[in-house]
């Protein structure tokens, strides 16, 4: 005779006990392929898989510009050289703040001996200090300088005012270098679009394969996404400045935003 029980709420623990002693018996649940894109979550890992990847770019201008200003002095007091670098940044990169379409941030910062190995030795008495120290390479007769270096970084998206930054401070730093990149904003504008691209792309691939070997459909196993910036080779002209003290003419190049997408699917039979 069939075992009944009345309607009343069974704990999770009751039930698990009544499962496995067989007091239960609940029927099995049949899942069966579709030939579309999506299938049920049922579908079993006994399934082929198949790695796909596509991706989408676009080339763009690059709209922000990073110039390297330094400083760099030479000479024996290590302490006034370091003053007179310190001195020079501190004064463009108050400038710098003034101008709100102007990022200042500071580069690297070295004082070092620089020793000059050509400079001729005098000779000494043989035996004392001085001829020990000359003997092993580390006496002051070896002769050099102290060398203090600072840099500092400006970054802007209007780069003929950062040109004319560059002109108007450069006799307390140098113009050492120019950078082009594209800005954060920029990118992420370009992705949201590429994204959509890459997006279809992989599916119309995805539908192709599935069509290509014959099978009914496809389920997403795994999706990963990447991009990567490919900056073209670009070296700056610089011409020289005028008595006005106008700035370098520049110039920016071009980057190549790609969105990558990588996974794999599903093989579903017909």
């Amino acid at each position: 005779m069939p075992r009944t029980f009345p309607h009343t709420l069974l704990s999770k623990a009751t039930l698990i006990a009544m499962l496995t002693v067989g007091a239960v018996a609940l029927p099995a649940v049949a899942v069966q392929a579709q030939p579309a894109t999506t299938s049920p979550a049922g579908a079993t890992a006994s399934e082929p898989t198949l790695a796909l990847s596509a991706s989408a770019s676009e080339t763009v201008a690059q709209d922000t510009v990073t110039l390297t200003l330094n400083k760099e002095v030479r000479g024996d007091n290590q302490v006034e050289l370091s003053r007179s670098v310190n001195e020079a940044m501190n004064k463009v990169r108050d400038k710098a703040k003034a101008d709100k379409d102007l990022e200042v941030r500071t580069g690297s910062y070295q004082v070092w001996f620089e020793r000059d190995n050509n400079r001729p030795v005098q000779p000494a008495a043989a035996g004392t200090r001085a001829a020990n120290a000359a003997g092993d390479g580390k006496g002051e007769d070896a002769g050099g300088t102290w060398v203090a270096r600072g840099e500092l970084l400006i970054t802007s998206k209007n780069m003929e005012k950062a040109s004319q930054f560059a002109a108007d401070v450069d006799e307390q730093m140098a113009l050492d270098g120019i950078r082009f990149t594209l800005s954060r904003e920029a990118r992420e504008t370009i992705e949201k679009r590429l994204l959509a691209a890459t997006t279809k792309a992989f599916k119309t691939r995805a539908q192709e394969a599935v069509a290509a070997l014959e099978f009914g459909g496809y389920r997403i196993k795994s999706l990963r996404l990447g991009d990567v910036g490919q900056p073209e080779s670009y070296q700056p002209r610089m011409m020289a400045m005028s008595a006005a003290k106008a700035g370098p003419a520049i110039e920016a190049g071009k980057e190549t935003v790609t969105l990558s997408m990588e996974g794999e699917i599903f093989l579903l039979p017909k």
